[in-house]
């Protein structure tokens, strides 16, 4: 359908949207013949329709190549994402040095750096060892902690008693020795060493995962990023406890048949290997009491641990029964083998 052939329904709409002094002009021309007004007026709707269609539509154009112009805009505006790796969230580290001073049995130390105060700092010092048989090297701590940077940035101090040392390392030997892997000693170090080491799992988020971003002068990266130093002081022991363990190396999986142990904890004393009733066997348990003992008679290596089939008795040496002894019963104590 034309335009003009819709004039009159046009016309009433377009009317609506005319301003008051349109309207009224056209009201003033009644005088003029009918025809020759309605056609004057039909094509003044059709002219007044084209420009307002024209309009409109040059205006959603308009509208439309506005559109990503201002979403543009509001995403150039947008704030840039922050970046882990900018030199804000970066920890510079260029300095890290301990310096050291002893004093008769006294250690003084501290650490010169650069790094923050809230930084986590392993510190340790130690003597090692060599063991008889094993080419590896162990060692005792005269101290050992986990702390702040800031805490070491001041002096501190440390004992360096030979007593103390020997004391933790007979208390190795024994705690060994109650695992079957006790062990003698073949030397001992002259020498002191203190370190501080930066680890990867920093508490301070600005480190980044995995320390990376640490950066600087005074930072290793071999795989992981870290930052430590360590000094070795020239700081022999007096009389050093070289040779035999005090405590004899037992090895709750390798009991002798025939020998005799004392427990130095309370042990259960099982009825029977298999019991066919597993709940009253429970109830007839009965207990090695600490100080106590067994001799092995039998070793049942059907389990993934051996069993043993012994003769226990009390501390006194009053017979207490015969039965099984879990081998994991016995891991953690102090075996003492009886002559």
């Amino acid at each position: 359908m034309s335009l003009a052939a819709d004039g009159s329904g046009l016309s009433r709409r377009l009317l609506s949207n005319w301003p008051a002094s349109l309207v009224a002009a056209e009201a003033e021309r009644k005088g003029s013949s009918k025809g020759e007004n309605m056609k004057k007026f039909s094509y003044a709707l059709v002219a007044s329709a084209m420009t307002l269609l024209i309009g409109c539509s040059g205006e959603e154009i308009e509208h439309k190549q506005k559109i990503p112009n201002s979403t543009k805009s509001r995403v150039e505006a947008r704030e840039p994402a922050e970046d882990p790796g900018s030199a804000e969230n970066q920890i510079v580290c260029d300095r890290f040095e301990l310096v050291t001073e002893v004093t008769g049995s006294t250690l003084y130390f501290f650490i010169d750096t650069d790094l923050p105060d809230n930084a986590a700092v392993m510190v340790s010092v130690s003597r090692s060892y060599l063991e008889r048989g094993n080419p590896d090297t162990y060692s005792v701590a005269y101290f050992s902690e986990k702390s702040t940077i800031g805490k070491w940035k001041s002096k501190q101090s440390i004992s360096l008693s030979s007593e103390d040392w020997k004391t933790a390392l007979k208390a190795k030997q024994e705690e060994m020795s109650r695992f079957g892997l006790g062990f003698d000693v073949a030397s001992i170090s002259n020498n002191i060493s203190v370190s501080m080491v930066v680890p990867i799992n920093q508490p301070d988020p600005k480190f980044g995962i995995r320390n990376k971003n640490l950066l600087g002068k005074a930072v290793k990266d071999n795989g992981i990023r870290i930052v430590e130093d360590e000094i070795e002081i020239d700081y022999p022991l007096i009389v050093p406890p070289v040779g035999e363990s005090p405590f004899p190396n037992m090895n709750p999986l390798e009991l002798e048949i025939g020998q005799v142990y004392i427990v130095s904890e309370q042990t259960p004393l099982m009825p029977a290997l298999h019991p066919t009733d597993p709940i009253a066997a429970i109830q007839q348990i009965k207990q090695i009491p600490q100080g106590g003992g067994f001799k092995v008679i039998e070793v049942s290596d059907d389990e993934t641990n051996p069993w043993y089939k012994v003769t226990a008795f009390d501390q006194k040496t009053k017979h207490i029964g015969i039965g099984w002894i879990n081998s994991t019963a016995l891991f953690g104590q102090q075996l003492k083998a009886h002559k």
